[in-house]
């Protein structure tokens, strides 16, 4: 009789003990549920900059207005192949000159995560006018 209250006390024991694994596994769980960060998309960004940007450097007509200092075109090309939500601007400048963000300082004050890549287009067929094209895409 002696042995079978130490089998349900040594039973008992170890159902406390897996209870209280299980208790301590989700909180760290719940903890580490609440604590993650959102997805870094930056890559998936960048990556999609680099084809536009090179898709843009190949393209003739978009050369010569970025040469001649139009962002037009290129500005309508752009937001052709980007994502709706996705918010973008672009800035022509000399080679010596650091592009700003056309978009000002609103967009740094409301804490977007900003996305900038460049390209420089050297000439086209007729003009050798060296110019820097810089890209600043955010996602709202």
């Amino acid at each position: 009789m002696n042995t079978r209250k130490l089998d349900r006390k040594a039973w008992i024991r170890i159902l406390e003990v897996f209870i209280a694994i299980l208790l301590v596994m989700g909180t760290v769980l719940v903890i580490l549920a609440r604590s993650s960060s959102p997805p870094d998309i930056s890559e998936v960004v960048y990556e999609k900059q680099r084809q536009i940007i090179d898709i843009i450097s190949k393209n003739d007509s978009l050369r010569k207005d970025i040469i001649i200092g139009e962002n037009l075109e290129v500005n309508n090309t752009i937001s052709k192949m980007l994502p709706n939500h996705w918010s973008f601007s672009t800035s022509i400048c000399g080679l010596d000159i650091v592009c700003p963000n056309p978009g000002g300082t609103e967009i740094y004050e409301q804490g977007f995560e900003i996305y900038s890549t460049e390209v420089i287009i050297t000439s086209n067929l007729t003009q050798y006018s060296p110019k820097k094209l810089r890209f600043f895409v955010w996602i709202e």
